[in-house]
């Protein structure tokens, strides 16, 4: 039932229009506001434990829910439907896609634009790689992150790890630098920690895995002086931006395509590695392939 709850939620979210505001989190935003306007909750609002109780809460709602419907249609529907909500909240292949139309037409303001916003506010440096790995980890952010977890631990799962990646963004827009701030950001690192790694894994099966691996392995030769929580990303980043190397000639030094062509590689290996789960999830299931 949650393989078939996969493939509908995966179906909607690619074909629905995507300006209808699927996925945002407008509901967290809305209760941490409120929150954050009455006396009593103003000072959870910016509280340690602010995280950990609305992600406890969340996940055991969902997981009675998730008990109750078990092995029904409801459960099924409940399942596709949650699922549906956790992802995105925007499909990276339109934004990518947005990204490519802008850079034929030559529209540098708004090439900027949107590749900060891919890289969530960085500038674009001149070999586009913060770019490129930042396209890996939205595609995780957005897409594996929340289905690993769904594939793993069902609806609950993906409730977690959706509020997991979403707290950081929305308690800092309450007030930067709070406790809550810095207890959702560790929140966010401990939820993302395998998922990550599972996912870059995807990414080097769905590319070059040994340029892949030859990432990876230089990661883990060096400390962790920027904390744990980047080095996740990192590997992330790193791992996928080496799957992407490809070979001119035989026996040449594997290369990154020039950006417009990793750009659609990006977005190939998006799919490539979530057939690979897919499968993979599949066989684990039913126990053959076919």
């Amino acid at each position: 039932m949650n393989f078939l709850a996969v493939l509908a939620a995966l179906a909607a979210e690619r074909f629905l229009p995507h300006g209808l505001g699927f996925g945002e989190p407008r509901l967290l935003r809305a209760l941490l506001r409120g929150l954050d306007r009455s006396r009593p909750g103003a000072a959870l609002a910016r509280s340690a434990l602010l995280p950990w109780l609305l992600t406890a809460a969340a996940v055991a709602v969902t997981a009675l829910i998730q008990y109750r419907l078990a092995g029904s249609l409801a459960g099924g529907l409940f399942g596709g439907l949650l699922l549906f909500l956790c992802l995105g909240p925007r499909d990276l292949a339109d934004e990518v896609g947005q990204l490519l139309a802008a850079r034929q037409r030559g529209d540098r303001p708004a090439v900027i634009r949107l590749a900060r916003q891919l890289q969530h506010g960085p500038e674009p440096d001149d070999s586009h790689r913060s770019l490129l790995g930042a396209l890996f980890i939205q595609s995780h952010e957005r897409l594996f992150g929340v289905l690993l977890a769904f594939l793993t631990v069902g609806p609950a799962g993906a409730v977690f790890y959706r509020l997991a990646s979403r707290l950081p963004a929305q308690v800092e827009a309450l007030e930067p630098d709070t406790a809550a701030a810095r207890a959702a950001a560790q929140l966010h690192g401990l939820a993302a920690w395998l998922p990550v790694r599972l996912t870059a894994l995807l990414f080097a099966l769905a590319g070059s895995m040994d340029d892949a691996m030859t990432a990876w392995r230089r990661l883990g030769e060096l400390d962790f002086r920027h904390g744990w929580r980047s080095h996740s990303w990192a590997v992330l980043a790193e791992v996928g931006c080496g799957a992407l190397a490809s070979e001119e000639a035989e026996g040449s030094k594997p290369v990154a395509p020039k950006l417009d062509a990793a750009l659609r590689e990006v977005l190939r290996m998006q799919t490539r590695a979530l057939l690979i789960l897919l499968a993979g999830f599949a066989v684990f299931t039913t126990g053959t392939l076919f």
